[in-house]
């Protein structure tokens, strides 16, 4: 029997899943990442079905001098042919705040202190923009190196 021919959409989603798992890899070394998830489900306050979450980093130990607080990064992944748009940046904020809420309401467990893009697009101007007014990390990856995009105030 012959191979079938893929689907454009499931090697699409094959192809975001392969950037989000090596973003994910250099995400554990870049925030020295105490634990590291892909694809997980969160729940949100406004929503009935759970958010996928690209990556989630979370970095363990001292923060502000105290022993045993965490940081929590959300990291949303894209690998378009198009560039970055401001709309995807409102899209990962209203995300998070959504998560941030279901937390604060005991609907979630897990919340995010920061967010990171990852991208293998450009980024356009608005969405750097509107990124860093929003202390949001934008990193593009060009094949071969990740380039910080944005200077938020949580990245040393």
């Amino acid at each position: 029997m012959p191979k079938q021919k893929k689907t454009v959409k499931e090697t699409a989603h094959k192809k975001g899943h392969d950037f989000e798992k090596k973003v994910s890899r250099w995400a554990t070394k870049y925030f020295k990442a105490d634990e590291i998830y892909t694809n997980i489900l969160l729940n949100g306050l406004r929503v009935k079905r759970p958010y996928e979450i690209d990556v989630y980093v979370i970095k363990k130990g001292f923060l502000g001098g105290l022993l045993g607080n965490s940081i929590n990064i959300m990291i949303e992944c894209k690998n378009l042919k198009s560039s970055i748009k401001r709309t995807h940046i409102f899209k990962q904020i209203s995300t998070a705040q959504d998560i941030n809420e279901a937390y604060n309401n005991g609907r979630e467990s897990n919340y995010f202190d920061y967010l990171a893009f990852v991208s293998a697009s450009k980024f356009d101007i608005d969405a750097l923009h509107y990124a860093q007014d929003n202390d949001i990390a934008c990193f593009y990856y060009d094949g071969k190196k990740y380039e910080l995009k944005t200077i938020p105030s949580w990245i040393n």
